[in-house]
């Protein structure tokens, strides 16, 4: 079934942004799932689009691998993460100036930093709660893998307590289920979004992903408020995501899941004044998906420029410009340390050799080259009419 003939729920409407267009039916537009340099975010994924850079990219994918000479220092960075580049405030005013810009209205950030709520705790020292809610990705383990649960606008007096409940469940301290936590979260006004859905990413392998997504739904829906098409996902997993949310009849909302310097995406229009009357619209089944015209853009060559702001240097406060390495860690001779404490000087010869090659081919001159190297990687193009209404 095409894409574009999909019915969704209720009251779901999905639209492409047009530039000049009025968009003032709306008093804001929402920005959920970002992350901040709070978060934790794994190397793994990379290697899926590295493999696709022409003439260097097995060897790339061979050496971020773990491979090296034996003259290098014990590093393994398959067992590393890296943290995002941009601060909390950062991402918050890119989101909000993109929204202002584009559209000339209201805007509200959700940051969702993986089982972690400190980058929500600090916005709203800054801004007004009513646009920077208390959020977090919440990983919930279950069978063989385990899925992400954007959880938006936690209640801000007990936001601590909670995610010492949620965290507690995720490493296996289970005094609750998944049952009685996600009761209480609807009980509190949470707003339960079901993330990257058709991601397997615990790589169980998709037969066995797509059984458990279903188990899982089927166990709680009525403690899901609605499905994520999500912005770094390629277009034929978002295209079904959207028949999930259909079949499912819940609530299809935007997640740009932004890494980078890059707005998201994908946004979410509202009528609402409110982050807490914009959860109270989801949850009644109001939704309004508008796809920037950045998500029609190869999703690998997206995240490679995502790849070079983490590996470029950046200005963290008033201690200059902190190099990449200080935001990766990994494990050296069989310890979790940053990679700055290995690499003092940025690394051997490969490694910087590799970082280069991802700086040029992450930057704007070459990504044409890399565009047409990665065609096809996303699925055909979808043409998004103004409005899709279930």
């Amino acid at each position: 079934m095409p894409t574009s003939h999909l019915a969704l729920p209720r009251r779901t409407s999905l639209r492409a942004f047009v530039d000049g267009a009025d968009w003032s039916s709306f008093r804001a537009a929402v920005s959920l799932h970002a992350h901040t340099s709070y978060s934790r975010e794994t190397l793994s994924d990379l290697p899926a689009y590295t493999r696709r850079i022409p003439v260097i990219g097995e060897r790339l994918t061979r050496r971020l691998g773990g491979g090296r000479r034996s003259a290098e220092p014990t590093v393994d960075l398959t067992k590393g993460w890296w943290n995002p580049p941009a601060s909390p405030r950062v991402v918050f005013e890119s989101e909000a100036a993109q929204i202002d810009q584009r559209f000339g209205l209201d805007s509200m950030v959700s940051i969702t930093d993986h089982d972690d709520i400190a980058a929500g705790i600090e916005l709203q020292t800054l801004f007004a709660a009513r646009r920077a809610p208390v959020s977090v990705e919440w990983t919930v383990p279950y069978a063989e893998g385990y899925f992400h649960l954007g959880v938006h606008h936690l209640p801000q007096n007990c936001a601590v307590e909670w995610l010492s409940r949620l965290t507690a469940f995720t490493s296996g301290r289970r005094g609750e289920t998944i049952r009685d936590l996600l009761d209480a979260l609807h009980r509190a006004g949470s707003l339960v979004v079901f993330n990257h859905p058709w991601w397997d990413l615990a790589a169980i392998g998709d037969r066995l992903h797509a059984l458990r997504l279903r188990q899982f739904i089927d166990a709680y829906q009525p403690w899901l408020h609605a499905i994520e098409i999500n912005g770094y996902r390629s277009r034929a997993e978002n295209s079904r995501v959207r028949l999930l949310a259909s079949e499912r009849r819940l609530p299809l909302v935007a997640g740009g899941d932004r890494h980078g310097l890059a707005p998201n995406a994908l946004l979410n229009l509202t009528r609402a004044s409110s982050f807490a009357e914009f959860v109270a619209e989801v949850r009644d089944g109001v939704s309004h998906v508008v796809v920037m015209p950045e998500y029609q853009l190869p999703v690998g060559l997206r995240v490679l420029a995502c790849a070079g702001d983490v590996l470029a240097p950046h200005r963290v406060q008033a201690s200059g410009r902190q190099p990449w390495t200080h935001r990766v860690s990994c494990e050296c001779d069989g310890e979790m340390r940053p990679l700055s404490s290995c690499w003092p000087r940025g690394g051997p010869l490969w490694i910087r050799s590799s970082v280069a090659a991802f700086n040029l081919l992450s930057s704007r001159p070459l990504r044409p080259l890399v565009r047409r190297a990665l065609r096809g990687l996303d699925g055909p193009a979808p043409v998004w009419p103004m409005a899709i209404l279930g």
